[in-house]
Order: structure tokens, then C-alpha cells, then sequence
């Protein structure tokens, strides 16, 4: 499921027959009357398969295919010894390898070839919010469900989003896509999930989409998963044939010509895609759509603003550093000026939650940055993490998991990633440590150097200025190269001359909130506990190796009434999907 346009759910299905029709039927429970029928399109496509390394020697997961099976695809001493009819010796297609050719196949070779079954996609119109609906598909005797999200509603508390990226199809990302679905239950109607990139890694073994799909129809036939391309949709051989042919997004409905660029409100959020593997400076078509999209939000109906993308603009890992400092250059005045509240990636395959920054400088003004590239996916985590941790870097460890984004009103929304798994060293699990209390270690690059690396979950509440398009100071701070301590920079905005510190060996620390002048966190889990109102907040940090942790935070923010309500609710949610942690707010 992916959504359309306002009141439409877009259902994407497969079918080995092209007889099989693209048609969908569905109905309410309330409804008396027959089903309503919806009719779509089908496609099917070819492309030349590649074959990567990792399809074979994963550093994470089981191996995808084997030496046997790629060998027997490259071999065509069955067909093409001779040339047929003719005198003159051995067909231009004959291949004897001995050894498995990395790369893009032959052309020459139709074997390796892959053509892909019968994409039907079909979209459902007319849909209520808040309104289940049972569906099935031509060729499927099986009956599903989903209950449509409201479009933009600035009313639709809380709104909950599932969050993740780079995920592949191992047995970690497995447990990746569970624990996403547990976090959502009974959310239904309320949520979607938001997946910022590199989706199958197929990486041009084509048949890996068709078992993605598989793998993915548990959560993705009953909630809408929002997606933007990443490198592994692109690479390879992709070129963004299959992603595009699978998972359409509502691209012209937002005024966009390309399915790598989109938008949609949906609740009290206005999504928007953007493509890192796309031209972004000013005068490109990725750039003047993004500029008129910001320019039609409206922050009364859709007051949060969240943006994703696939590489990172702030990264500390080791890992893809400053890939994407064009883009950053090009945009990021963009989404400050527009108040942009959050921006979700992945590629990096760590967890990284930063501090709210424009320019390299840590400012209210600026979104929260969330490094997702932690699914699970075959290439296993990234190591070492860049030392000392840099200012500007909140949270990291290179662990697997989701995320969960629970929106509760125009200002306040409650954050929470819990980890499920890490890689080991132990080759007779293929790499994979599905203890929830692990710590990463990696076979080559050793243990996870990261403060965090034996913390469980991250949980925070991100509170945003009621303000949003408030003119910000330009700033002009000066970041040293190797920061010495976790301080803002010379020339961030500041109210006290205080500094956030690390938590020390007895786990308990202090923080002044005017050290980021009135910043935007109040954290539960490491990282400066600050409110929205500049007010000192006291927590006591864990670095048991258990993952274990009591926590009592005392949030004293000038909130109204109808806030004070709805936080108290939405504090009951903190540590969802990880038993061993235990967490008190009192506001």
C-alpha cells in the first residue's frame, strides 16, 4: 500500500498471468451493498542483471544465492557450443566460466535476463478517514485490511509514524519490520510508515524485488509505507527501473514529474521526498518543485513539516562522510527558511540522531537530523564511528532497528528507536546477534566505539518553536575540526555560558537548556535534557551493558493546558517495543 492523492490508497500487487485483470475490490463493514470494484494498469519489464559480491559473500545475513547458481546462469555451453546452421565454429553467446564474472551481465547471454512478473497497481478513490476497509486482489483469495489515514488535519493527535531505512532482506531487518508492526498496533487510521531509501538490495539480482515483496506484505498490506529511492535503487544496474515500476508515489498529485519527488500531507504532517541521486541546485526541477511545495504549506491544517531523503547531510560515522554536501549546499537554506521540523535518512548503516543545526551550527531554527540507515540490510553495520563524538551528534551506535515518531500536538512529538539486533562476529549465525541486549561487533572493524553502542533505545520528545517561519540569526560559528567536548560552536546562539555535558562514570549529569538557547529537546536517553522554555532539566544516564535503565525526568515547560494533557498521555508510551526499560515523566 502506498497512498495517492487526497482520499486515495494505491495497492500495488504481482501476478505471474498477464491474463490476471488489475482489479482490486473493496468494502466496509458497515456496508450492506456489494463490494466497490477499482480497476488499474499492468506492466512488465526486462532488464540486464548484475551481480554484486554481496549477493553471494553477504558481511551479514545468509547468502542471497550461491557460486552454483550464479555459474550455471553465465555458463551457455548447453545452447551455444556450435552456431545452428552454420559451419564457422562456436556461437558468439558461448560462455564456460570457471569462476563467478562480478559486474553487469552479457547481453548476449539471455539468461541473464530477468524479466519481471505482472505489475499491477491499482488506486482506490472515494476513501473516509478513519475508515477500515477490506480488500482482496484478482488472483488472491485472501482478504486484507487497512484503515485510511485522514489527509491534512491539523487536529488528527496523535499521528504516529513508523520510521526506518536501508533495510534488505536478512533475519535482522526481519525483526526490523516486527517490531515496526507491533509499535503500530492500534494505531490504525493514525499512522504511517516513512522508509527513506535502499529498500530490497536487489542491487540488479532482479528476483530479490520479488522476494522483497514477500517479505514486506505482512506490514505493507495493511499500513501505507512512503518510500524514496536510495543508491541501491539506482546502482547497479537498477537505474530506478524497478523501484519505480513497484512503488509509485504520489508524485503528480503534488505537482512533481518525477516518482523521485513527492509530497503529501497526510494528518497533521506535510511529507515530502526528496532524491539524492537527482540534480538539486537552484534552476534544477528537484529544486524549483521543493521551493514551491514549501511555499504551499500550510502550517494551521499540517503544522509539522518532515522531509526525507536518502543520504545524510551530517553524518559522524566513518561511512559515506559528505556525500551529499552538494545537495546540503543547494537546499539546506530551503528547509530552514521554511521552518522544516525533521529530516529522516538512511545510507549509513548506524543509528545518528543530531542535534537541530543549519550550517554545521546547533540552532533551534534548524530540524532535527535522524541517521536511519540501521534496517539490517546485508552489508552489515559501519565501523568506526569519527572520535572524539562531534558537538553536534546527539545519540549514536551502530545497532539495527526502527523507529517511532508519535506526534501529539502542533509542538510536541514523542521519539523513540529500539534496537533488535547487532552484528557479531560468530560466522555459524551469518554475522547476526538478534539479542536485543547486544552490543555490535564487527569482524573486521571490532567493537562499536560509540558512548552509546550498549544503549538500548533512544527515547526523547522533540518539541518545536510555535513559530516555525520566525526569521533565523544567520549564523557564522566557527566549528573546529576535532571538538575537544560536546559544546555548541563559537558563535552559536546562546542565553548562559553554560555547556551540555556527557553523562560520567556514575551515570548522573546536569544540563542547562540555555546552552542552545531554548532549544528543542527534552531527552530520555543521552544527549542534553532540555525544554522548549530554557529550563534546567536533571537525568540520570545507564551505561549498564544490559540495556537496563530507571530514568525520572522532571520536564518543567511552560505548556498550556491542552498540551499538559496530551504529553501526560503520550509519556505512558515511552520505552513501547522495549520491555527492559522503565521511564517516568512527570510535566
Amino acid at each position: 500500500l502506498q497512498l495517492g492523492g487526497p482520499g486515495e490508497m494505491v495497492v500495488v500487487y504481482v501476478t505471474a498471468n498477464a491474463n490476471t485483470s488489475s482489479e482490486v475490490k473493496y468494502w466496509t463493514a458497515s456496508s450492506s451493498s456489494a463490494p466497490s470494484v477499482a480497476t488499474g494498469t499492468a506492466q512488465a519489464y526486462s532488464q540486464l542483471m548484475w551481480v554484486e559480491y554481496a549477493l553471494i559473500n553477504p558481511s551479514m545475513g545468509k547468502p542471497e544465492a550461491t557460486e552454483e547458481e550464479i555459474l550455471d546462469l553465465q555458463n551457455t555451453t548447453s545452447w551455444a557450443y556450435r552456431a545452428p546452421f552454420s559451419p564457422y565454429g562456436r556461437s558468439a553467446s558461448y560462455e564456460n566460466p570457471t569462476s563467478v564474472s562480478y559486474g553487469l551481465g552479457s547481453y548476449k547471454n539471455p539468461q541473464m535476463a530477468y524479466t519481471s512478473p505482472v505489475v499491477h497497481t491499482v488506486t482506490l478513490t472515494g476513501l473516509a478517514a478513519f475508515t477500515t476497509y477490506t480488500y482482496s486482489v484478482a488472483g488472491d483469495r485472501r482478504n486484507f485490511s487497512f484503515t485510511m489515514p485522514p489527509d491534512a488535519d491539523g487536529t488528527a493527535y496523535p499521528f504516529t509514524l513508523g520510521l526506518t531505512a536501508d533495510l534488505g532482506q536478512t533475519d535482522i531487518a526481519a525483526r526490523t519490520v516486527a517490531r515496526l508492526r507491533e509499535a503500530l498496533l492500534g494505531t490504525e487510521g493514525s499512522s504511517i510508515v516513512l522508509l527513506s531509501g535502499d529498500l530490497a538490495y536487489a542491487d540488479g539480482y532482479f528476483p530479490l524485488w520479488d522476494t522483497w515483496g514477500r517479505f514486506m506484505e505482512g506490514l505493507a498490506s495493511n499500513t501505507p509505507v512512503m518510500t524514496v529511492g536510495g543508491n541501491h535503487e539506482y546502482g547497479s544496474g537498477e537505474a530506478w527501473v524497478s523501484y519505480n515500476a513497484r512503488y509509485p508515489m504520489p508524485h503528480a498529485q503534488s505537482n512533481s514529474v518525477s516518482n523521485l519527488w513527492w509530497s503529501r500531507d497526510v494528518g497533521p504532517v506535510h511529507v515530502i521526498g526528496l532524491c539524492s541521486y537527482a540534480e538539486t541546485s537552484p534552476g534544477s526541477l528537484q529544486y524549483r518543485w521543493l521551493a514551491a511545495d514549501l511555499a504551499r504549506v500550510d502550517r494551521a491544517v499540517t503544522p509539522w513539516v518532515i522531509v526525507m531523503m536518502h543520504a545524510p547531510w551530517y553524518n559522524s560515522n566513518s561511512g559515506h562522510r559528505a556525500e551529499a554536501e552538494l545537495m546540503r549546499r543547494d537546499m539546506e537554506p530551503l528547509l530552514v527558511s521554511n521552518g522544516v521540523d525533521i529530516v529522516l535518512n538512511g545510507h549509513v548503516h548506524a543509528y545518528e540522531r543530531m542535534k537541530p543545526l543549519y550550517k554545521g551550527c546547533v540552532t533551534a531554527c534548524g530540524p532535527v537530523y535522524l541517521n536511519l540507515g540501521n534496517g539490517g540490510n546485508r552489508e552489515g553495520a559501519y565501523l568506526p564511528w569519527l572520535e572524539p563524538q562531534p558537538f553536534f551528534s546527539a545519540f549514536r551506535a551502530s545497532t539495527f532497528g526502527p523507529a517511532v515518531l508519535t506526534i501529539s500536538n502542533a509542538t510536541h512529538a514523542f521519539y523513540n528507536f529500539t534496537r533488535v539486533g547487532c552484528q557479531s562476529t560468530d560466522a555459524s549465525s551469518y554475522f547476526e546477534n538478534l539479542d536485543p541486549l547486544c552490543t555490535t561487533f564487527h569482524p573486521r572493524d571490532g567493537a562499536d566505539n560509540a558512548r552509546n553502542a550498549s544503549a538500548g533505545l533512544d527515547a526523547l520528545w522533540i518539541v518545536r518553536p510555535s513559530n516555525r517561519l520566525a526569521p533565523c540569526p544567520e549564523l557564522t560559528c566557527s566549528q573546529p575540526a576535532v571538538p575537544a567536548t560536546d559544546t555548541a560552536p563559537t558563535g552559536a546562539p546562546t542565553s548562559t555560558s553554560d555547556s551540555p555535558k556527557s553523562c560520567d562514570d556514575d551515570g548522573e549529569s546536569k544540563y542547562s537548556a540555555g546552552a542552545l538557547g531554548g532549544s528543542i529537546f527534552a531527552s530520555l536517553v543521552g544527549g542534553a535534557v532540555l525544554g522548549a522554555a530554557g529550563v534546567l532539566l536533571w537525568q540520570r544516564c545507564s551505561h549498564r551493558s544490559d540495556g537496563v535503565s530507571d530514568k525520572h525526568v522532571r520536564m518543567e515547560d511552560k505548556l498550556d493546558e491542552r498540551s499538559v494533557a496530551e504529553n501526560k498521555e503520550e509519556a505512558g508510551r515511552v520505552g513501547v517495543g522495549c520491555k527492559h526499560t522503565r521511564t517516568h515523566v512527570e510535566l
